[in-house]
């Protein structure tokens, strides 16, 4: 009997691709939800109505605590992980499963992957990340000096794709990206979507979307925030009001503004904005490009990065991390 696939999953935009990829190769394949993805709960619902996943499963992982990685301390950190993981109740065998896909393996579960010397394949954490000159987080990890006898010996934890037994690493685009060329497995889940019928398409829209978008008759501009305060990256939500106004004053006067904010964001976009459209923060904004009939004139992203793979907005600014500044 041919096993299973598991996709351990810590985004809403992991929920998706994973989705996406079980839609265009039906095969049996299981899911785990991390407590990481805000609305959970609801979202395990939809997807275990939709029939996709043999199981849809969901663990208190985000609690578990990291082992230590310097000092003495770090030899003890897979049975330090071990034990924390049996005192939370986790329980699952990563031996019945066929290939196993984790898109953060610097998470707890992809600690237990390791801890079990499992091999598997590291998913796309959002489109394109890896297309850069350099990744902070591979390139300090490679400068540590037992980082190659670790990798050899599988000693300690590597994150990133460094663990020894990452056999692939998917990529929107390999010719763009720097690294683990001969680990690269082409996939562009987003591209699969936009080949997918009105069958699939409304398996997707049923797990994710819960409306239709309004129309208006004014030409558009969306406003795409992020968690700024959840994240501790303003130091009120005061600020991160002021901030929204400030933006949308800026580059939505006179358009219709419609609102698509991360999913840990807990600002209250209605009250802030009466006469906006506020769209499901659970949603993965790739969706506006395939799941609707719509078109914005202008687009603004606050310190994301999905503003630039949007296809439906004619112009798309791109504000960093200097904007935010000043509300700090």
């Amino acid at each position: 009997m041919t096993k299973p696939d598991l996709f351990i999953c810590h985004t809403q935009y992991h929920v998706l691709a994973s989705l996406i990829k079980v839609l265009a190769r039906p095969r049996p394949a299981d899911i785990i939800l991390s407590e990481a993805i805000p609305g959970r709960e609801e979202l395990a619902r939809r997807l275990s109505a939709s029939g996709v996943f043999g199981q849809v499963l969901t663990y208190p992982d985000e609690h578990w605590p990291a082992p230590p990685q310097k000092g003495w301390r770090a030899l003890l950190g897979h049975s330090m992980q071990r034990r924390a993981l049996r005192l939370a109740g986790f329980s699952l065998d990563p031996r019945v499963y066929g290939q196993i896909c984790i898109y953060n393996d610097w998470t707890p579960l992809g600690r237990w992957l390791q801890d079990w010397g499992v091999h598997y394949i590291l998913g796309e954490d959002t489109r394109n990340h890896l297309a850069h000159p350099s990744n902070i987080h591979i390139d300090r990890q490679r400068a540590l000096p037992d980082f190659e006898r670790r990798r050899q010996s599988g000693r300690g934890y590597l994150y990133w794709g460094g663990y020894r037994g990452v056999d692939g690493v998917e990529m929107s685009d390999p010719s763009q990206v720097p690294y683990y060329q001969e680990k690269a497995i082409a996939i562009d889940p987003l591209q699969l979507l936009e080949s997918f019928g009105p069958d699939k398409r409304g398996v997707i829209r049923r797990v994710f979307v819960s409306g239709e978008l309004p129309a208006t008759d004014r030409p558009a501009c969306l406003l795409l925030p992020r968690s700024f305060y959840v994240d501790r990256d303003l130091p009120s939500q005061e600020a991160q009001n002021r901030l929204c106004l400030d933006v949308a004053a800026q580059y939505a006067q006179g358009y219709q503004l419609f609102i698509k904010t991360h999913p840990r964001d807990t600002t209250d976009y209605k009250a802030l904005f009466p006469q906006a459209v506020v769209l499901d923060r659970f949603m993965p904004s790739e969706l506006l490009d395939y799941c609707f009939e719509v078109r914005f004139a202008r687009a603004v992203g606050l310190c994301t990065a999905s503003v630039a793979n949007l296809k439906c907005a004619d112009e798309k600014i791109s504000l960093g991390y200097d904007f935010i500044e000043p509300y700090r």
